[in-house]
């Protein structure tokens, strides 16, 4: 299963629409003050160390969560940089 979504995918490539057609939904679906950027970072890990998913899998599946939480990547970017710095 992983592996076919994998390869779906790559055939539409991380465009914002082709991901919303993947995985559904829209951006700004979800209101910003239900999204956590620890428990994205722990999302992120936890699927990994699982074996259950790749990379690039979760890395679609985050930017998706993001979008639908109404947050640019800018904005998502800045907030996952602070972030890091506050756990280091």
């Amino acid at each position: 299963m992983v592996l076919d979504l994998l390869k779906f995918i790559q055939l539409i490539k991380l465009h914002p629409i082709n991901m919303f057609f993947a995985f559904g939904g829209y951006f700004g679906q979800f209101n910003k003050s239900e999204f956590s950027i620890q428990n994205v970072v722990v999302e992120f890990a936890e699927q990994l160390d699982s074996g259950n998913s790749t990379f690039h899998l979760q890395n679609v599946k985050m930017w998706h969560k993001v979008l639908t939480h109404g947050i640019t990547p800018e904005e998502f970017l800045e907030e996952l940089s602070l972030y890091v710095e506050q756990v280091e």
